[in-house]
């Protein structure tokens, strides 16, 4: 009977972020109200206010659901990564990209606003699922620490930091410039990592 009772729980948080994603997209956070998700969702108010007190809580859960999307199609480009470290880290970043842009605009803006917004509670979440996808952009690496890829001299980590942040603030860029179109904001993400693997320049030591 728990086993049931969880399994409906489960069910009712999902349809219930589902639904709060369409209107997000349709409608547009602001103009979206609690009682307009429950009645999308098919529960009362009250139940809605018991899953998730705020309508921050409903989009920080909707975001986690595409995390977990794009960490689930990432991890098919760690167990077959193209031979050439250039080209997987660029792969998994792509997914990356792929499944943020994947969310409306105006969403991903409302997203940047809550995590610098008075919420305490947002920034450490939004933090959270960062350090998911950089968790795995680690485990990529891991598999071309030298002589596959990458040199003696640069530690995984600061790999790691270096990639993510690119790709970061070409999200910003994309979130922030209505004329960049999807396509450039994925290339702009492929060449930087392909600078950043071949230095930005020759150098004599």
């Amino acid at each position: 009977m728990t086993g049931l009772r969880e399994q409906k729980k489960a069910q009712t948080r999902a349809t219930i972020v589902a639904e709060a994603g369409n209107l997000f997209t349709s409608r547009g956070f602001q103009a979206t109200t609690m009682d307009e998700i429950a009645t999308a969702a098919g529960v009362s108010p009250a139940t809605l206010y018991n899953y998730f007190g705020t309508k921050n809580s409903v989009l920080l859960a909707h975001i986690e659901t595409t995390v977990g999307e794009m960490i689930e199609a990432g991890s098919s480009v760690l167990a077959e990564p193209p031979p050439d470290v250039v080209e997987a880290v660029q792969a998994l970043m792509a997914v990356v990209m792929d499944h943020f842009i994947a969310l409306d605009r105006e969403l991903l803006r409302e997203v940047f606003a809550a995590g610098f917004g008075p919420a305490p509670d947002v920034l450490p979440e939004l933090i959270r699922l960062d350090l998911l996808v950089a968790h795995q952009l680690e485990e990529l690496l891991n598999q071309f620490v030298s002589p596959r890829g990458l040199a003696p001299r640069i530690e995984v980590e600061e790999a790691v930091i270096a990639i993510y942040s690119a790709m970061a603030g070409q999200l910003v860029m994309y979130v922030s410039m209505e004329q960049m179109t999807a396509a450039a904001a994925r290339s702009a993400v492929a060449r930087q990592i392909e600078i950043m693997f071949s230095g930005l320049g020759a150098h004599e030591r």
